[in-house]
């Protein structure tokens, strides 16, 4: 499985019994795919990683109700398609082309009818969800904490948590890293991290991974939250987009982290594959050039760069089978600091048990599913509308958010307390030291 952003995922729906698929974009669940899809994609991963004992998966929830009859769009289509070539015509009139619109609108409504009345049918067959939280905020989600009802806790964290140790977002327009790329002359930002764009000119990752490179920044409260969840035994795994590895810096020991994009951790040839000592690949990212194999096959003289997932590179085996473990175990999932935009991380919110709570800590509201897929029974992201059984929402800055979950806890002195004693670790300090000399 790629690593690509929402825009280029369609989801791909079974329509009733005729089994005809239509492909219709939505912005939170690019992440349609089965299991056993996730599993023979994991298996052609080629980076290592740590083994995960497997075991089944129970469901996380009842099925969509979108699987009735909405399709039929790509068969009027292809009708088309095969009365011009009986016709002989290479090109069609515009009389002719709103002839062919008009019908496929006309099906796609009348398509749209039987869906409702489908809809209705399955929702008086199918009992209401329980409402799962007393209020869809901060004090819903500390109140259900604080009873003792919350035992495995998952944390999806995005960008959004380093920005207050210094290291700027992605998107903020503006301060976003994408925002000052313009001085590197790439052909759009996300150039950057596109591993065929690297391969062709590599200099400006080097130089944009010295900002980003880890031991230049401290960690935030909200990387102190997740060392005080796992302290009281509470974190089940935190997943994290970011690669600057401020989490296992906080103290996470990286059993409990999947860095799903990966970090400046390990190095290889993207050629030959070979491992590269990190020292290599920090040096050259400090002296903000490229570095090349020097360990390889004989006569590879590939790229190397830290194990970053890049725009079309294969996610961490270990994403894949941790995934099909935690998510249907936790009881509450966290998600802080992230667009939502990149999947299929930003999925991940689905693969939580149907009924399971949820709680977004952002400075503003995403992951939320198209008002009018949600009338038509499409049930994925996060819902915060009338219908809201389990999802609250804190809407600001991330580490502010996350003291006033410690203060309804009563674990505020705590926090901070981890967040006062805290020193970087051995090799952070070694490392700052090499750099100062």
């Amino acid at each position: 499985m790629s690593y690509r952003t929402d825009q280029q995922f369609n989801l791909n729906l079974n329509m009733g019994d005729t089994g005809a698929p239509v492909d219709i974009y939505t912005p939170h669940d690019a992440f349609a795919i089965s299991k056993d899809a996730c599993t023979s994609d994991a298996s052609k991963e080629n980076q290592s990683s740590e083994a995960v004992p497997s075991e089944s998966s129970p469901a996380t929830g009842p099925p969509t109700a979108m699987a009735a009859p909405v399709a039929a769009l790509s068969s009027s289509s292809a009708d088309a398609s095969e009365s011009e070539e009986d016709a002989g015509d290479a090109i069609e009139s515009s009389s002719e082309s709103n002839e062919d619109y008009a019908e496929v609108l006309a099906r796609f409504k009348e398509l749209i009818s039987l869906k409702e009345t489908s809809a209705t049918a399955n929702e008086e067959q199918q009992p209401p969800l329980p409402r799962r939280l007393s209020s869809f905020d901060l004090a819903g989600i500390a109140e259900l904490i604080s009873n003792g009802k919350i035992k495995r806790i998952v944390c999806m964290c995005g960008a959004g948590i380093s920005v207050n140790a210094g290291i700027p977002d992605f998107r903020s327009p503006g301060t976003g890293l994408y925002s000052r790329l313009a001085e590197y002359g790439l052909p759009h930002p996300q150039a950057v991290f596109e591993i065929d764009y690297f391969k062709t000119n590599p200099k400006p990752f080097f130089l944009l991974a010295k900002e980003l490179y880890p031991g230049t920044y401290a960690p935030t409260p909200t990387h102190h939250f997740l060392k005080l969840l796992d302290g009281k035994g509470l974190l089940l795994r935190c997943y994290t987009q970011n690669i600057d590895s401020l989490e296992c810096i906080a103290g996470l020991s990286r059993s409990q982290v999947i860095a799903a994009h990966g970090n400046f951790d390990s190095a290889r040839c993207i050629e030959c594959k070979t491992e590269h000592e990190v020292e290599f690949v920090r040096d050259a990212v400090f002296a903000q050039q490229p570095c090349y194999c020097a360990a390889g096959k004989a006569g590879c003289s590939g790229l190397v760069k830290p194990d970053i997932v890049f725009f079309g590179e294969n996610l961490p085996k270990r994403f894949w089978s941790c995934m099909e473990q935690d998510l249907p175990k936790a009881d509450l999932l966290i998600v802080v600091g992230t667009s939502l935009v990149v999947q299929p991380f930003a999925s991940l919110i689905d693969k939580v048990g149907y009924e399971t709570p949820r709680l977004l800590i952002n400075k503003e509201r995403v992951g939320e599913t198209d008002p009018v897929l949600r009338a038509m029974g499409y049930r994925k992201g996060f819902d915060f509308g009338a219908g809201n059984t389990r999802d609250a929402l804190f809407e600001g800055d991330c580490d502010r958010g996350v003291w006033e979950l410690c203060r309804l806890l009563g674990w505020e002195e705590e926090l901070r307390e981890l967040v006062d004693s805290w020193e970087p670790p051995e090799e952070i300090l070694k490392f700052t030291k090499q750099e100062n000399s």
